[in-house]
């Protein structure tokens, strides 16, 4: 019996598919990982709820999709002997196939973009790259389904005819093989380079793209697409955000790779996803957005000891509750952001004002991906323990790659939290459109005077960045204030609603 795996729950927004860790023929388990998706602000890996053998794989690498897209088809399979016997079946039929660049004259011409990743799964007739010379584009297809082995060449390389573009591993149930030819020259999709390139006001673009440069504040009219018949890409817009942004207009000494290694051995890291758009939003943030930062220290002994004491009580029940400095101080600030509006608002335009009448808060997360912020919702309405339960569920799912884009939307306040690491201040970042963002710094233990003699007391170092369009500084210092106040003495939470 066949069974369609489907896209789960993301949210609303379209997601673009970046790998496929699975292969047509092979059996996979229950809660295996199958894709990787990612949107501007996450990368998640899609498990499959059903073991079985792939029968079809249904999407390919860049192809967009949303909740309730079909990814693939299995064969449910009841028996191991089952399984084992198709699978060794398979296994016998499989072998390497070279795909060479089919016959493109005597002239050389460029690797311009390459349209497949290695371990993914590709089709018959699906493109592989896009060649170039002074003259004309050129889209270049697979005559054979299979896995992508190994590929073979890099964008910007010279390529000539039978030069092998990427190694397949093909089985042949799939693959009618008839000839010794390998690959063929997409004809409708040969370009007049120079034609198409003087079109200035021509520009192509998806939904989604259009949606990333309507939030860069981008006219797309100004963007060179670098994807098929000119069209406009992820990358494009990243490129050209952060040449409009000038974080990359460095001289031409700093931006020459050569006058680094002169000097040395060096490294070439590039940045994956997550980071490239992490880079672009904080830059936009701090140039767009008057930032004001301010500093404060609090005595947080009385809390510190109050923590230690329940998470002792939670320890001596058996219960998994695990309450955290940043559980109090989200709860805290959600009462802050009833009381100060317009710490809780977004410009609409430079007229108008939106203030916000929920109150939820996001918590930035620093994850080998990079750095996301999940959200806790309706802050005012959760418990201190709720809450310390949810933000180690999203830490988890942030560390796992699960967490979806309605995990990371509708945040009102973002808290950042080096409390676990030596610190003492800094100036976090607005994440807009909010207008505040809370630091936290490494606790600290000072001598305090009393107006009598020298007490120690632990001390947190605050610091928070506020836009100053919005908020004038004696009011960022009252909201600061009060924030401190309620940590000071966590029973002043008993005075308000």
């Amino acid at each position: 019996m066949n069974k369609n795996i489907i896209l789960p729950d993301i949210g609303n927004e379209d997601m673009k598919v970046t790998d496929i860790l699975v292969k047509e023929g092979e059996f996979i388990t229950k809660d295996q990982s199958i894709i990787i998706v990612e949107s501007d602000k996450t990368s998640m890996e899609i498990p499959t709820n059903y073991s079985g053998i792939i029968q079809k794989i249904l999407v390919s690498v860049g192809d967009i999709v949303h909740t309730d897209s079909l990814i693939l088809t299995i064969k449910d399979n009841n028996t191991k002997n089952t399984t084992h016997k198709i699978q060794e079946e398979n296994i016998n039929k499989i072998f390497s196939q070279n795909i060479l660049v089919p016959d493109i004259g005597t002239k050389s011409m460029v690797v311009k973009q390459i349209l497949v990743q290695k371990n993914s799964t590709i089709n018959k007739n699906q493109s592989l790259i896009i060649i170039y010379n002074d003259n004309h584009t050129i889209e270049i297809a697979s005559l054979y389904a299979g896995y992508v082995k190994k590929i073979n060449i890099k964008i910007n390389d010279i390529i000539h005819t039978n030069d092998i573009i990427i190694v397949l591993s093909i089985n042949t149930i799939n693959n009618n093989i008839t000839n010794n030819q390998t690959s063929f020259i997409k004809t409708n999709n040969i370009i007049k380079t120079n034609t198409l390139y003087n079109q200035e006001q021509y520009f192509n673009a998806t939904p989604i793209i259009r949606k990333m440069a309507r939030e860069f504040k981008i006219d797309l009219s100004e963007v060179k697409g670098s994807g098929n018949k000119n069209r406009i890409t992820k990358e494009d817009i990243l490129k050209f955000s952060t040449q409009k942004t000038d974080i990359n207009n460095v001289s031409e000494l700093h931006a020459n790779i050569n006058n680094y290694k002169q000097y040395g051995n060096i490294e070439k890291i590039y940045l994956n996803h997550i980071q490239k758009i992490t880079s672009v939003n904080l830059t936009n943030n701090w140039k767009n957005i008057p930032h004001v930062t301010q500093h404060i220290e609090v005595d947080i002994t009385q809390l510190e000891k109050f923590r230690v004491e329940k998470n002792k009580e939670f320890q001596n029940t058996n219960s998994n509750v695990k309450l955290t400095l940043l559980s109090f101080i989200i709860k805290i600030c959600a009462y802050a952001l009833k009381k100060y509006p317009y710490f809780n608002s977004s410009l609409l335009d430079k007229e108008t004002l939106i203030i916000k009448k929920y109150y939820n808060i996001g918590i930035a997360i620093n994850t080998k991906q990079g750095l996301m912020v999940p959200v806790i919702f309706d802050v005012l309405n959760k418990s201190i323990i709720d809450i310390a339960q949810e933000i180690i569920l999203l830490s988890q799912k942030a560390q796992k790659k699960q967490l979806i884009p309605k995990n990371m939307q509708g945040g009102c306040f973002t808290i950042s939290n080096l409390g676990g690491i030596r610190s003492n201040f800094f100036t976090p970042i607005i994440n807009a459109p909010e207008v505040a963002i809370l630091g936290i710094s490494q606790s600290i233990i000072k001598p305090v005077w009393d107006s009598q003699k020298f007490i120690p007391k632990l001390m947190l170092p605050l610091s928070l960045s506020y836009d100053h369009r919005v908020i004038n500084g004696v009011d960022g210092i009252i909201f600061l204030n009060y924030i401190c106040n309620l940590i000071h003495d966590i029973r002043n939470i008993l005075m308000y609603n």
